[in-house]
């Protein structure tokens, strides 16, 4: 008996010692990763001091070829390295854009005070967090509970900057944040896109079936209006922000009441998720602003995307006169949007982002030609891109490798 008893204890103990070795190469892998990225910075610093660009994807791609076909050697598939590699590189790349913009300023390092939609886990304060972790400038939050206190608090120097969410690519633009930045005259100074992932969280107990009532910001009930479709009999309501409506649940601990947040904020409150993803789309992303009183500008080496807000005379094809602009010097458009003018009735302006920076001479020349062909022009400000293409691996190539698998 004794000996069927051992047996029985030594598959959980060797278990337990796999996985404990793999523990200790995951910490291993993380002080590699932390020791990469200090190679990485010290790379920034030498193309800092010798003016170069901080993206070279045709070493990029050396890199990844090289790896591929050492990951192959050790039974890695190739896609799964460069998967990896991708996420590795990307990081490196912000690191360094990080590194130019502080070195190219007199800034200080003391922390920033940003203003922030909502309490701590809400999904501004995540994009925040997501936004500064390559950053040697760390923020202290301060929670306001509108947009137009955020923008208050900036206005009156409470804060230094803040962070607004400006469209999802589910529920589209967020028109009171445009209209406050026509009002507010702020600068952007930086951007951040966000992965949303709504959960359905309520206190330990609840199901769907004593659910009647869910509280959220009017976005994220907007993003999961399918979800609503699909359990009629639960009511939606309103608050200003996720991090409101999961504090509301929190108190009242009612197995009738669900808030809609994030897995994160879900964790933090002791609360229990009753469902993952009950968003429209799993591919759902908020884009959010960095805005603050004054400009920053954007060193060459770090592509870089600008916003204007421009007004047309009121004759026939004056917008497609400066979409023109934009054409002729090759310059590529991201975003077109319009907002009425609250004192010219009938009469709208438009905010559009295009790729460059008005240090360049090819942008300096089209903004002087679109102040010509428009009634009015102004740079809400230039900022660094936030998506970083992945270098691709030439498609002959990559099948070669694949062949020999």
């Amino acid at each position: 008996m004794s000996d069927q008893t051992s047996s029985t204890n030594q598959g959980p103990q060797d278990l337990d010692n796999l996985r404990s070795s793999i523990g200790r190469l995951d910490e291993e892998l993380l002080k590699i990763f932390a020791e990469r990225r200090k190679l990485s910075l010290a790379v920034a610093a030498n193309k800092l001091t010798s003016n170069k660009k901080v993206r070279d994807q045709a070493q990029e791609k050396n890199l990844l070829t090289n790896l591929t076909n050492k990951g192959q050697d050790l039974g890695i598939d190739p896609s799964v390295t460069l998967s990896l590699f991708h996420n590795i590189i990307e990081d490196s790349v912000r690191s360094q854009y990080d590194f130019f913009l502080e070195n190219s300023s007199a800034e200080s390092l003391e922390p920033l005070r940003l203003a922030v939609l909502g309490e701590a886990d809400s999904y501004s304060h995540i994009a925040a967090q997501q936004h500064f972790a390559t950053k040697k400038r760390r923020f202290v939050p301060e929670h306001c509970s509108s947009f137009l206190s955020i923008f208050k608090s900036i206005e009156s120097k409470d804060a230094n900057i803040g962070i607004v969410p400006i469209e999802n690519t589910t529920a589209g633009n967020i028109t009171e944040v445009y209209d406050l930045l026509l009002q507010y005259k702020l600068h952007i100074v930086g951007e951040e896109k966000l992965k949303v992932k709504h959960c359905l969280v309520a206190p330990k107990g609840a199901s769907l079936d004593t659910i009647k009532d869910i509280y959220s910001h009017p976005q994220a009930i907007a993003q999961c209006k399918s979800f609503f479709n699909q359990h009629p009999d639960i009511n939606s309501h309103f608050r200003s922000s996720t991090s409101s409506a999961l504090k509301l649940v929190t108190e009242y601990q009612n197995p009738s009441i669900a808030a809609i947040a994030s897995e994160q904020a879900a964790e933090n409150s002791g609360l229990e998720v009753l469902s993952y993803g009950i968003n429209n789309y799993q591919e759902n992303y908020t884009r959010f602003l960095l805005i603050a009183k004054q400009s920053i500008e954007v060193p060459s080496a770090i592509p870089a995307k600008t916003t204007i807000t421009l007004q047309t005379e009121q004759k026939p094809g004056a917008l497609l006169d400066c979409l023109q602009v934009f054409k002729s010097h090759g310059i590529n458009m991201t975003k077109l949007e319009s907002r009425p003018i609250p004192t010219k009735p009938w009469q709208e302006l438009f905010y559009i982002d295009f790729e460059g920076n008005p240090s360049d001479l090819m942008i300096e020349k089209a903004i002087i030609e679109l102040k010509q062909t428009a009634s009015e022009v102004s740079v809400l400000g230039t900022y660094p891109m936030h998506d970083i293409l992945a270098t691709k691996l030439d498609h002959h190539a990559l099948s070669n490798q694949f062949n020999h698998i």
